[in-house]
């Protein structure tokens, strides 16, 4: 039983690492975006 539930466990980490992962990266291409944006001022129609 203790087996099973360090296998659990460990299956839960990575999924949070890995949602973390991704979290971050949307952030990131946001923030790139957000900047890109501001530096190109582009014109309202």
């Amino acid at each position: 039983m203790r087996e099973l539930w360090n296998n659990w466990s460990g299956t839960l980490v990575s999924v949070e690492a890995l949602a973390t992962l991704i979290v971050f990266a949307v952030v990131a291409a946001g923030v790139v975006t957000l900047v890109e944006g501001r530096r190109h001022k582009p014109t309202k129609d």
